[in-house]
């Protein structure tokens, strides 16, 4: 043994020596993605890499030059995407059909066309074979040969992609209405992001019990959601949202009232609530009560822009949505972009209708400046944060709070477009139940938790009393 493998022996046995794999090689990196196989769980429907018959996001469409086309992964699915000679962004799969090289490591010699590095097969935007550079002008490889297409359109700058085998569904299914309005004053902004870990984890935090009070308890964004009235954005409560299902394509909440003031006392829900088997307040302290009226007025006066909300358009009003999709209008819209089974691209797009120019510079200046740290990075960071080590393939013990968790999983794997389950699971599966019994031991009694026998839901909380006051304060 060397002396420097012997040093390293005997510094490992030195105090504190043991941390160095105290959580195995992977240390705090990405948990792998396992996908369950339970026949009594509604994960094992879920596809690992993401609905295939949908349209979208895929990259900004700036970043497709004219020179070299540009290599991207989608749902497992190797693709390039380049310009055809009218100028629009086309995508192939990055295969080439003679021999399977890369079609991302060739070029685009000519102006709307690119060729194989392997033997100069060049296609145009549909894909077929137009030329084979060492095969001469005779080649008779020209018209034989096809590369795989995928349907392409560019809206507000992004370019979008239908990702699958059948005919286009209309893209006016899939995206929001805003990113189709040509007129001038619509201002669309987008982020992109890569969180380590399955695209349905990253999305099943929409309306999700933590929201506020616990993961973002410390984002500068949860300072404008009105500490005095509610206790900071998105309430405590033991009860689940009702979820009501649109179209097919979303779920949404609705009579949130009802479970958002099922702390409420006098018409004030307590800043703090007392948790009386461990003897003490959360929060723990009231200090953020002495800036949090500043962060209120800034919120009302210069922070909100009045988010675009399409009128009678009800699906796209806020929930989940096909394919992946969270719509929060006054803060963004994120779409979640299966890469690989544990890889996640995150694209938010933010959306406001501005009349001057002035201002809407102003809104490009701030997005950048302020707006997109303060929203996608500072404050929905904290959810990859959150959820970013979920271990999907163990059992769970689901609560009432979790009811929208499970109808956003029933939407994926019942509802969404093109499924065909391998694995046939029961009506309601342990976990599921266990949502509902958790409604039904706090009094509360509902036809459908999740939004799928009724369009609204059935039956009023029954509020049972609930311990909110502690010992008295001095």
């Amino acid at each position: 043994m060397g002396i420097i493998s012997t040093l390293n022996q005997i510094r490992g046995g030195y105090p504190g020596g043991w941390k160095k794999y105290a959580r195995g090689r992977n240390g705090n990196g990405p948990v792998p993605f396992v996908r369950p196989t339970d026949p009594d769980d509604r994960r094992s429907q879920i596809p690992p890499l993401g609905l295939r018959e949908y349209w979208y996001p895929a990259l900004p469409s700036k970043e497709v030059g004219w020179k070299k086309p540009v290599a991207l992964k989608m749902l497992g699915t190797d693709l390039i995407f380049f310009r055809d000679k009218q100028g629009k962004v086309q995508a192939l799969w990055d295969y080439c059909p003679h021999r399977g090289a890369m079609l991302s490591n060739g070029d685009c010699f000519w102006k709307g066309y690119v060729s194989c590095p392997y033997h100069g097969a060049t296609f145009d935007g549909n894909g077929e074979c137009v030329e084979f550079i060492t095969e001469g002008p005779d080649s008779q490889m020209v018209g034989r040969l096809k590369a795989r297409k995928y349907p392409t359109r560019t809206l507000k700058g992004t370019v979008f992609i239908w990702m699958g085998d059948g005919e286009p569904a209309p893209i006016e299914e899939d995206v929001p209405p805003e990113l189709f309005d040509r007129r001038k004053d619509m201002v669309t902004l987008t982020t992109y992001q890569y969180w380590d870990c399955n695209w349905m984890i990253a999305l099943e935090n929409t309306n999700d019990a933590h929201n506020c009070w616990y993961v973002h308890r410390n984002a500068l964004r949860h300072l404008f959601s009105g500490h005095t009235r509610l206790g900071g954005g998105r309430p405590r409560t033991p009860l689940g949202y009702p979820s009501k299902v649109i179209n097919d394509r979303v779920v949404t909440t609705v009579n949130r009232g009802n479970v958002a003031s099922y702390y409420e006392k006098d018409g004030e829900i307590p800043y703090q609530l007392y948790y009386p088997r461990v003897g003490g307040y959360w929060p723990l302290h009231r200090r953020r009560l002495l800036w949090a009226g500043i962060f209120e007025w800034l919120d009302k006066h210069v922070y909100q822009k009045g988010p675009f909300i399409p009128d009678n358009v009800e699906e796209w009003k806020g929930g989940m949505h096909l394919p992946g999709m969270q719509r929060l209008p006054h803060l963004y819209t994120r779409v979640c972009v299966p890469v690989e089974e544990n890889l996640t691209r995150v694209i938010y797009f933010r959306s406001r209708r501005i009349k001057t120019s002035w201002g809407r510079m102003y809104e490009r200046f701030t997005f950048k400046a302020i707006i997109e740290w303060l929203n996608h990075y500072n404050f929905s960071g904290q959810d990859y944060d959150a959820m970013g080590s979920t271990r999907w393939q163990y059992p769970e013990y689901l609560s009432a709070t979790d009811s929208f968790v499970v109808a956003e999983r029933r939407l994926v794997a019942q509802r969404a477009r093109g499924r065909k389950p391998t694995v046939e699971v029961p009506d309601a599966t342990t976990a599921e139940q266990q949502v509902a019994e958790g409604h039904e031991r706090l009094g509360v009694h509902r036809e459908d938790d999740f939004g799928f026998v009724s369009a609204s839901a059935n039956g009023e909380s029954t509020k049972t009393p609930a311990q909110t006051d502690g010992p008295s304060r001095s």
